[in-house]
């Protein structure tokens, strides 16, 4: 068995300036400096847990028992869950995240990182732009402010008290302490977001695990102060759910016949998938590049641009790639208008 007392007398001077994301007065909090747990481990959901823990990643059970037990539930964040902005019109979703101020400290951002950024694009063949607006979007390019939470207690809060999320969230705590055991890690030392994300990208611990990327060859996953780790991880991640080189996003379609009836015979979905020529074959105009093939898939959306009109869009794989940080059209949306915004400093 292999105990958090062996990790936590690790060397972790390397580890403390990069994760609370804290007020620097503020000391950061450990084991010892917990509270103690609003947790029952006595539920037969934790009794699961740490049998297989145990059983199948070698955790030791009274080290589990004695790390659960400094967990503080954070009950708060529930309505949270319930209440995502993601459910917003676009219109007023778009204001929420796209700000003149974020968008000019954005295209200083791609100017500041520019050598590094094109060299991680001709490599994993995300676009520059891309890849920064999904940094803007999730922490404003890491405003400390986005991580309020101590990451263990909120993925337990998840676990314990929001059913709908139980098996996701049991999975992410089983990856969330794996990953402090790879890389020396105080589990209460990492904060993060209302829903357990953390790190400039705001990746979720199994996402982390599988495509976190130490691009500087330094022996770490940094994704909190290094921006050849950042840059390069959130690129895998969409080149892993399919990121295509010079692919496109989306496009505005509409029908031959646009009347309201019409335009709800179209089968909306992100993932509702046909091929482009079959679109055409039903009618579906879209303006597209010469050289895109007809047998390229293509989903439809329904928004809202603006307050009283409703609009189709096509989507390709990029979108869709995109929508596996976020199964949201909303936030595909905001990541694909933001990105261009950010070309516009090097197009002028």
């Amino acid at each position: 068995m292999i105990g958090w007392g062996a990790l936590l007398s690790l060397d972790l001077s390397w580890v403390y300036p990069l994760l609370a994301h804290a007020d620097p007065s503020s000391p950061l909090p450990s084991l010892s400096q917990a509270p103690a747990s609003s947790l029952n481990l006595d539920d037969p959901r934790y009794v699961s847990l740490i049998k297989d823990l145990t059983q199948r990643h070698q955790f030791g059970a009274a080290d589990l028992k004695a790390l659960f037990g400094k967990v503080v539930l954070q009950a708060e964040i529930i309505e949270k869950f319930e209440r995502p902005p993601e459910l917003l019109p676009y219109y007023e979703y778009r204001r929420r995240f796209i700000k003149d101020d974020l968008v000019l400290r954005g295209q200083a951002y791609v100017q500041e990182n520019l050598k590094l950024l094109q060299g991680i694009e001709e490599e994993f063949g995300v676009p520059k732009e891309v890849i920064c607006s999904i940094l803007g979007i999730e922490t404003k390019f890491g405003h400390p402010r986005v991580e309020k939470y101590r990451a263990f207690d909120i993925l337990n809060t998840a676990y314990a008290l929001y059913p709908r999320r139980e098996r996701f969230y049991r999975e992410e705590l089983i990856a969330y302490l794996l990953l402090c055991r790879e890389e020396g890690i105080d589990p209460f030392s990492v904060n993060s977001s209302y829903a357990g994300a953390f790190g400039v990208p705001q990746f979720m611990p199994t996402s982390f695990r599988k495509y976190a990327v130490d691009y500087d060859k330094d022996g770490k996953r940094n994704l909190w102060t290094s921006n050849g780790d950042i840059f390069a991880s959130v690129a895998n991640y969409l080149k892993s759910f399919g990121w295509k080189r010079n692919g496109l996003t989306y496009l505005p379609a509409r029908l031959s016949d646009d009347s309201p009836q019409r335009l709800k015979s179209v089968e909306v979905g992100i993932r509702k998938t046909i091929p482009l020529s079959r679109a055409a074959e039903m009618g579906i105009q879209i303006p597209l590049p010469a050289s895109i093939q007809k047998d390229e898939s293509v989903s439809f959306a329904l928004y809202q641009p603006q307050e009283g009109t409703e609009a189709l869009l096509a989507l390709f794989e990029n979108f869709r790639s995109i929508t596996s940080y976020n199964y949201s059209l909303n936030y595909g949306l905001v990541v694909a208008d933001f990105s261009e915004m950010l070309l516009k400093r090097e197009s002028s």
